[in-house]
């Protein structure tokens, strides 16, 4: 699967060259605050970004710029970035041994596909979108608590095995190794040709394979980088 997916992103690349002669490609990285909302059948539910649950990362992209008309543009990335959450303990009851993962971490590679408008200014463009997104896991990790009592006694990590029964985050859990959302972004093309953005996303799959439980990621991030060119040179 990761070969074709691979394959169609490569594909998906090389067929934005002959929309445009003006065609620009940049590089961007930045900070990562993401979240991943667990709802299940027994009242359990984790937080969101903006608590305690949110966990911190990187991610790297490669951005393109395809004119559409006039101030429109098609801006496809290609995005490597961590997803996951701190998870609140699973309830207890006294006298019992309970595993509880409080950590999860998803790597995904991401292809959000924003339509945007770039409105001029003497510094720059101020660039506003939105548009959808798809992603392919590879690979992840979360610890794993056993509790007693509401006492962690030991904490081990292990690793996510998508589209295989887990154990990790509840027992039983099979996580889906493709995540789908869509996915808002604000910001600036400086005329010096580096870039800074902003991108809210929310996922729409259920990675839960098992309806047992909805499991969604969400994310907000902050980017800076530069353009190779510009379309408007």
């Amino acid at each position: 699967m990761m070969k074709t997916f691979t394959l169609i992103s490569l594909v998906f690349l090389a067929s934005l060259s002959p929309l445009h002669a003006q065609v620009s490609i940049g590089i961007r990285g930045g900070y990562t605050l993401s979240a991943t909302q667990i709802k299940n059948a027994q009242g359990y539910k984790s937080n969101s970004i903006g608590t305690s649950s949110q966990l911190k990362n990187l991610h790297a992209d490669l951005m393109i710029n395809v004119p559409v008309y006039k101030a429109i543009y098609f801006q496809p990335l290609v995005r490597y970035i961590t997803k996951g959450a701190y998870l609140r303990p699973l309830p207890t009851k006294p006298g019992t041994l309970v595993e509880s993962a409080n950590q999860l971490t998803l790597r995904y590679l991401e292809v959000p596909m924003n339509l945007v408008v770039k409105f001029p200014l003497r510094m720059g463009k101020i660039v506003a979108g939105m548009g959808p997104y798809v992603a392919y896991g590879l690979g992840g990790s979360y610890d794993l608590d056993l509790m007693y009592n509401g006492d962690v006694l030991s904490t081990n990590s292990h690793s996510v095995k998508f589209n295989y029964k887990d154990r990790g985050i509840a027992p039983g859990t099979q996580l889906n190794r493709f995540d789908a959302g869509a996915n808002i972004s604000l910001g600036i093309e400086f005329n010096n040709t580096m870039v800074l953005g902003a991108n809210l996303s929310r996922g729409f799959a259920n990675l839960d394979r098992t309806s047992s439980a909805k499991i969604t990621n969400s994310y907000f991030s902050v980017s800076l980088g530069f353009l190779f060119d510009r379309e408007d040179y």
